[in-house]
């Protein structure tokens, strides 16, 4: 392969999913939405909500790390 042809097509740009976006995008339609609506629930405080979703199933992370990710689906106060 010549230099030219090699970069006349760049890779594609890396996905910057993570752990939590990962398990998200692998629940079945019923429990994303559980999960959605939950996440911007204001009456689910963090570490209750990152307790249930890591007893159902959901990858252990910090809370903060949790909380974060939540902001990021959507949750505001």
């Amino acid at each position: 392969m010549s230099l030219s042809t090699r970069l006349a097509a760049p890779p594609a740009p890396k996905a910057n999913q993570t752990i939590l976006d990962r398990w998200y995008e692998d629940l079945d339609t019923e429990d994303k939405l559980a999960v959605s609506n939950a996440i911007t629930d204001s009456a689910w405080r963090h570490v209750d909500l990152l307790a249930a979703l890591i007893d159902e199933g959901m990858p252990e992370v910090a809370d903060t790390t949790f909380g974060v990710w939540r902001r990021r689906m959507g949750y505001t106060k």
